[in-house]
């Protein structure tokens, strides 16, 4: 339903009623909104209330209509039956397309620390005026000399002029906490008076457009397709907030809201949960999941596996994807078009969640992965680039009594994993047999067995999956003394690593602590 529609059809239902509606009642009505309270219910009816003249909220009360309010156009009726409910208000005849874009930046490193430059550029009827500094170092060049945010600061003066720029113009900026908050602290300390509505960009490109909610102003230039102008610093994002806040102008004017005072109600509001009903798994589902560290994998309604990843906090990372920021990513919009339920492994360490990843990868091919996981993955660490990795199995994997599961990784890729591992059994079993086959394929290609060369893709034909080795290193040396691993160029045949694997198979299902076989 189109938002006049609402307008309409809420204020023919008040003048119908004849008394004032509480928030919950309209919500539940119009928004079909179940179970909310009435502040939510309130806040969520503002941004369509709060443009339609005659209508009004009493805390007491509900909304109702004042004596003066227009009546609602009937369907089909002609416009000059009736005035129009969502006939724009104004604030003192301001529009949306009137404002001060505002950045500013600190003496400190990156922007940080005590205030001491501001950009101002405004805009008035969709126009950009002349862009103002400061403190004033002259706007010739296209950047502020490279020592001007140490070489001074924002004296009471320069606060004065500042505010008396401003003017009655609302302030749009992008972070309000990170670059208004500043100046208003020290027009406090100063004894000036600064009263500018100040209205979020981020806020609303968090609202409008699903990105995160602490994103970076080029984040938003891009997502509207903002162009940036001139370096990063505050004049180059004042310039940027000027352009996204006129694109996002059109966008909240869908919605009814065309006045800065209709802004500032919508920006305040939470933005609207996700609708996970078409997926097999709900809301308290992600909230009941592990808070340790594993893998997880997402599948389309078909059962096949479409992205796996890891985690340190399952609950956390998981939860992220289903989130209304998780549209501002490519990635995220096609995890939620194309997922229907997602499959959970809970591990003992970030390690062991990284190479289960990769096992993973490894085993499905998931076509999210393929598509969106290129960056750049870091140089291996160190020689260890041949190792078999062994790690307990959780408790009650294997029926049969406690098990390991065996990590193979050659030339920094990960290839496989043995799971299911018994120290004791026999060599003819089907896990030391594959076991055997890996070693002599991967990493003694000329060895011989039974007088027969190891096959060439004993192994598989695949060369492998990518594995974050900064990981991998950083754990091998914090828990040097208690990660069983084996450098197989440590040995000099298949049958000494095998030998060996042996021994710290046992050891991972024996005593804490590492055992070294040699």
């Amino acid at each position: 339903m189109k938002i006049p529609a609402i307008q309409n059809d809420i204020v023919t239902h008040l003048r119908t009623l004849g008394r004032p509606e509480t928030s919950r009642s309209l919500a539940t009505r119009f928004l079909r909104i179940q179970h909310a309270d009435e502040e939510t219910c309130r806040r969520l009816l503002a941004p369509f209330l709060a443009t339609v003249p005659g209508v009004v909220h009493r805390p007491e009360e509900g909304w109702s209509l004042t004596q003066e309010a227009p009546r609602a156009v009937p369907p089909g009726g002609e416009a000059g039956d009736a005035a129009v409910v969502n006939e724009p208000a104004r604030d003192g005849g301001r529009s949306l397309l009137d404002f001060v874009a505002f950045a500013s930046e600190g003496m400190g490193p990156a922007g940080s620390g005590a205030l001491a430059v501001v950009s101002l550029l405004p805009v008035v009827a969709g126009e950009e005026c002349q862009e103002e500094m400061f403190p004033d170092w002259g706007l010739e060049d296209d950047a502020p000399p490279p020592d001007a945010r140490v070489a001074g600061g924002l004296s009471p003066a320069v606060l004065e002029d500042l505010i008396q720029t401003i003017g009655d113009l609302p302030v749009v900026c992008h972070r309000l906490t990170r670059e208004v908050e500043p100046l208003r602290r020290l027009c406090a300390e100063a004894g000036l008076a600064f009263h500018a509505p100040v209205i979020s960009a981020a806020k609303l490109g968090h609202l409008l457009l699903g990105l995160k909610a602490n994103h970076a102003a080029a984040d938003l230039a891009q997502a509207l397709g903002v162009e940036t102008r001139g370096p990063d610093d505050c004049r180059g994002r004042a310039r940027i907030v000027a352009a996204s806040f006129l694109r996002l102008a059109p966008l909240l004017e869908e919605r009814g809201i065309d006045s800065p005072a209709a802004v500032l109600e919508y920006q305040d509001m939470p933005a609207a949960p996700l609708d996970l009903s078409g997926y097999s798994f709900t809301a308290e589902d992600l909230k009941g999941l592990p808070a340790g560290p594993g893998a997880y994998r997402f599948l389309d309604r078909e059962g096949r596996v479409l992205y796996v990843g890891k985690a340190k906090n399952l609950r956390v990372r998981v939860g992220s994807y289903f989130t209304p920021s998780a549209r501002g990513t490519a990635k995220g919009r096609a995890i939620l078009d194309q997922v229907h339920s997602l499959r959970i492994d809970a591990v003992a360490s970030e390690l062991e969640a990284n190479l289960l990843e990769a096992a993973l990868i490894a085993e499905h091919r998931p076509t999210l992965n393929r598509q969106f996981d290129v960056h750049e993955r870091p140089a291996p660490y160190g020689p260890r680039l041949n190792l078999i990795v062994v790690l307990r199995d959780a408790a009650g994997a294997a029926p049969g009594g406690p098990t390991c599961t065996l990590h193979v990784l050659h030339g920094g890729r990960y290839v496989a994993r043995v799971g299911g591992v018994v120290p004791g059994a026999a060599p003819s079993a089907a896990t030391w047999t594959r076991t055997r086959a890996l070693i002599a394929s991967l990493y003694f290609p000329e060895s011989t067995a039974n007088g027969r060369k190891a096959p060439a893709g004993a192994a598989g034909s695949d060369d492998g999956v990518d594995i974050d080795w900064q990981l991998v290193a950083s754990f091998l040396r914090k828990y040097h003394d208690a990660i069983n691993f084996l450098d197989v160029d440590e040995c000099a045949s298949p049958g000494e690593a095998e030998a060996r694997l042996r021994v710290l198979a046992v050891s991972a299902l024996g005593s804490p602590g590492r055992t070294l076989a040699r």
